[in-house]
């Protein structure tokens, strides 16, 4: 791991420790587990019904299997549906969520 790769991935780590949540998320049919998360409700994508409703930036190493479309998490009480995965070369990963209706 580059001396860039190690920094940015303490700096995801400090990002997470000031200013995640926990979150609830469950993979499958395993059993739910709690992250930290940091929520961003608003994107680029955000057209109308159905689009974009949130982001959720987590750190893979806080996951056995890495997160995968259909994932489900549970934030402030909010069900979500992964349906977008997008991870860096650091450990950071944004993750596009639909409100489960």
């Amino acid at each position: 791991m580059s001396a860039f790769n190690a920094h940015a991935g303490l700096a995801n780590a400090a990002i997470l420790a000031a200013f995640g949540q926990p979150v609830s998320y469950q993979q499958g049919v395993s059993d739910p587990f709690t992250v930290l998360g940091v929520l961003e409700r608003k994107g680029d994508e955000e057209t109308g019904a159905g689009a974009l409703y949130a982001r959720l930036f987590i750190q893979t190493c806080d996951f056995a299997t890495a997160p995968q479309q259909g994932d489900v998490t549970i934030i402030a009480g909010i069900a979500y549906t992964v349906f977008a995965v997008h991870t860096d070369a650091m450990g950071g990963c944004w993750l596009s969520l639909r409100e489960v209706s």
